[in-house]
């Protein structure tokens, strides 16, 4: 509390607003919900998980969580949402989309597994242009 008024007499009165006190968030961005879309529904089909359960609160069972992890992965290497947004999407803090990207990450030096990831990012890829970025992608295969 103390900070806080510290800060209203520095920064003025709109410290004290809680909406402004929101500042420090960065707006919704639309073009990002909509590549979180279309990846929450390719891996979704892709691994017959639910999109309902991809988004739930909990955990749930590893299989979903595992899901959850690849789609937040997506969002952010391919699309280039921040991991900020990607957590925004999915309801879960950023260092949540961290730890996801870098499970993935690991998991990608089974090659069956790359193989999985390419064959996803390419059907994304084949689908839109990157809205995160602004910028186009090529399918690409490590």
């Amino acid at each position: 509390m103390t900070r806080l008024i510290q800060a209203s007499e520095v920064a003025g009165a709109e410290a004290l607003d809680p909406i402004r006190g929101l500042r420090h968030l960065p707006p919704t961005n639309q073009a990002a919900d909509r590549a979180a879309d279309r990846v929450l529904a390719l891996v979704s089909a892709r691994n017959g998980v639910s999109t309902a359960l991809m988004l739930h609160p909990s955990r749930c069972r590893a299989p979903i969580a595992r899901a959850r992890q690849l789609a937040m992965y997506l969002m952010h290497t391919l699309f280039g949402c921040t991991m900020t947004e990607v957590g925004r999407y999915f309801g879960r803090d950023r260092t949540t989309v961290a730890h996801a990207c870098g499970r993935i990450e690991d998991e990608r030096d089974d090659r069956a597994f790359d193989a999985e990831v390419s064959a996803i990012e390419c059907s994304l890829l084949a689908s839109a242009t990157a809205p995160c970025s602004g910028e186009t992608g090529a399918c690409h295969v490590r």
